[in-house]
């Protein structure tokens, strides 16, 4: 039964390079897909919250965009709202890749946190310990653990789920006491709307190579639930100039259709019933540094 007098709750910042399993990690802790993920990196743009909810716990799991040098106003964007969620962070759960040593953007990313927010706690999760060779345990651990004298760490594998439940209840037990924010059953603050928009970009991510993935965004033009008949679904993918368009279109229409495929499998599975998707392709140009653009897109 609820306790409210010993009831746990807080902010988690969930922060770390690109590409390091963020996004996974925060779909195992939830048991569910709430962020997209793919092996190329920048895959988040937007802090994406998480809502994992026990007997006497909410913990508000706050997915950041990888940290990283900024090279687009967009970059900028995503590093500022990783830096803001650190800032009100109770704690900062910093997720590597322990299978590689650390290297400057490790150290940069550590400086930050304790700059940023030197009272929160730190637990740094040590992902991708499946691919971590028997001979580079302790060398990587240590390295890891010398970045963040004060910080608690633990080995895990968001694939494997190796140690899942027990970085879990290490937040618990270091968060503070406070109220359950909300419903115990609802896992994120994201729309079935904006979810399908990001399902769209991730298959496009899946499909696409090189740089033209990270020109793409996508705007649900039209989404219409219809109880026991198919979600209507219009959406446009904008990229930056006609020879993306090309490329995103593909011959004859067949790279859309593959992206819209795989998008839409994935959408009816969110939904649990058929979905429609109408997919198009319009260029913007250069829009990661259309300040304007972003702020209409919500970025």
């Amino acid at each position: 039964m609820f306790n409210n007098t010993m009831h746990k709750s807080g902010l988690v910042a969930v922060v770390g390079c690109p590409n390091v399993g963020k996004s996974t990690l925060v779909n195992a802790f939830l048991g569910q897909k709430i962020a997209i993920v793919s092996s190329k990196p920048q895959t988040t743009r937007e802090v994406q919250l998480g809502i994992l909810t026990s007997e006497n716990a909410q913990v508000l799991l706050f997915d950041t965009p990888g940290i990283h040098r900024p090279r687009h106003v967009l970059d900028k964007n995503m590093l500022a709202a990783a830096r803001a969620v650190i800032q009100d962070a109770d704690i900062v759960l910093w997720i590597v890749d322990v299978s590689r040593k650390p290297g400057t953007a490790e150290r940069r990313i550590s400086q930050l946190i304790v700059q940023i927010n030197e009272s929160c706690k730190v637990l740094i999760a040590m992902n991708k310990s499946d691919l971590l060779r028997a001979q580079d345990v302790i060398n990587h651990t240590n390295m890891y653990r010398t970045l963040c004298p004060q910080a608690s760490w633990m080995l895990v594998s968001a694939v494997r789920g190796d140690n899942i439940g027990k970085v879990k209840k290490e937040i618990v037990d270091l968060l503070p006491i406070g109220p359950r924010y909300y419903d115990e059953d609802q896992i994120t603050d994201k729309s079935m709307k904006e979810l399908s928009g990001e399902l769209l970009r991730e298959s496009a991510l899946y499909y696409l190579r090189d740089e033209i993935p990270h020109g793409v965004f996508v705007i649900i033009e039209e989404f219409v639930e219809n109880e026991g008949h198919k979600t209507e679904v219009i959406a446009t993918l904008i990229v930056e100039n006609a020879r993306h368009k090309g490329v995103v279109i593909g011959k004859n229409g067949s790279m859309i259709k593959l992206i819209g495929i795989r998008a839409r499998r994935q959408i009816e599975k969110m939904l649990g019933q058929p979905v429609n998707l109408q997919t198009f392709v319009k260029v913007q140009p250069d829009w990661r540094n259309d300040s304007n653009q972003l702020r209409h897109i919500g970025y």
